[in-house]
């Protein structure tokens, strides 16, 4: 049976990588539980080595009980997966670069020795227990032949799957499709991708690695990440359930919540302009859209809002008809006629009001109604 495609969620781990974000370790469990709650099938929990604290915080989450695998970042070092064993984790990420000038400028191995090494690690590691995904770093500006040959051997030693990653984010959908489909010919359907967002192609780059076979993909809320980050695990989420028959029940409602959770930990506020967690994502303005999605939503909404965990929010302005008028003053339980509807509108434009809240149209509708309020008369001074 083909395998579901699935998300491995790092923003524990890529995510904490931002420039400027450091998660509380109490954030740390209350992201995990959420993930987990999503339904993210892997959780990469961060990179023990690093530090004492990121140590403890990955076996903290790996003693969570989840129903996610709980992934360690490692090092193609035998202490890096000594430290994720002492965290109690189900698999670990080993990475180690195959590309010409790492190896020759970093590294200094050839490929036999860097063969030799990603083999011995990977041996260790599951002689130890642990599943084991193996990433040659910068993939995809790596000699084919060799990220091929480099591959099969850690397979070879007992790697359970291969991880692309477009380390820089340089690809385009078409080459990521292309490059993944070649390796899984090569090792199997044991394919996974991770792509960064540096030409803003992340999430399409990841789509495009499930269509050349990746079976798991990388993603991190809210798009955090090094640079311009990784694809945004809302986004990748919502187009692969509705653009694919093998995505699991992911759900997707609780995306809001898990996106505000990680704005607030990471002190990065959601972009109102994000696509299904962004404040905008919903919201509907001038006024032929307006119009036209109250007859049929499917005019100008792709994603049924309610699916997200969203609703739909119609803005009064100045671009605005008399449908989104007469719709936000039912919304409050008004029911203004149509000469109310319109007095109100022409105020809004007159006075070139944006973004009317509930409040402010309540009182033009007062205004329309009772007539302009009289100013407040001066106080008398004492004599």
């Amino acid at each position: 049976m083909p395998m579901a495609v699935q998300i491995l969620d790092s923003t524990l781990r890529e995510g904490e990588q931002t420039r400027g974000v450091v998660f509380r370790p109490e954030d740390k469990l209350a992201i995990a539980r959420q993930l987990d709650a999503f339904g993210a099938g892997y959780i990469e929990a961060g990179h023990p080595a690093v530090s004492r604290r990121v140590a403890e915080s990955v076996r903290a989450i790996a003693h969570l009980g989840l129903e996610a695998d709980v992934v360690a970042h490692a090092r193609a070092m035998r202490a890096d997966i000594d430290a994720a064993l002492a965290c109690d984790v189900d698999w670990v990420g080993i990475f180690f670069s195959v590309a010409d000038k790492r190896l020759e400028q970093q590294f200094r191995k050839n490929e036999e020795q860097a063969i030799a090494l990603v083999t011995d690690v990977v041996a260790y590691a599951k002689d130890h227990g642990l599943q084991v995904r193996y990433t040659p770093e910068d993939t995809v500006r790596s000699d084919f032949g060799r990220v091929v040959r480099v591959a099969r051997a850690a397979v070879e030693a007992g790697a359970d799957r291969i991880s692309v990653a477009d380390t820089t984010g340089v690809m385009v959908p078409w080459r990521m499709r292309d490059f993944v489909a070649a390796l899984t010919l090569e090792v199997g359907p044991r394919v996974h991708a991770h792509c960064h967002n540096d030409l803003g192609l992340g999430v399409a780059n990841a789509l495009a690695a499930v269509e050349g076979g990746a079976i798991v993909v990388d993603a991190c809320v809210n798009g955090l990440g090094e640079r311009a980050g990784i694809a945004d695990t809302a986004t990748l989420a919502t187009a692969l359930t509705l653009t694919r028959s093998d995505a699991p029940p992911w759900d997707l409602a609780s995306l809001p919540g898990l996106a505000e959770l990680v704005g607030r930990a990471s002190s990065i506020p959601v972009p109102h302009l994000a696509p299904i967690t962004g404040r905008n994502a919903f919201s509907h303005n001038a006024g032929l859209h307006v119009a036209a999605v109250l007859q049929d939503p499917r005019h100008y909404e792709s994603i049924p809002a309610a699916l997200v965990g969203r609703e739909r929010y119609i803005v009064v302005d100045a671009f605005s008809g008399k449908d989104a008028v007469r719709h936000r003053l039912e919304q409050i339980g008004a029911r203004p006629s149509l000469e109310e509807v319109e007095r109100v509108l022409g105020l809004v434009k007159e006075r070139g009001l944006n973004d009317v809240a509930d409040g402010d149209l309540a009182l033009l509708l007062l205004e329309v109604q009772r007539g302009p309020l009289a100013p407040l008369a001066a106080p008398e001074v004492a004599r």
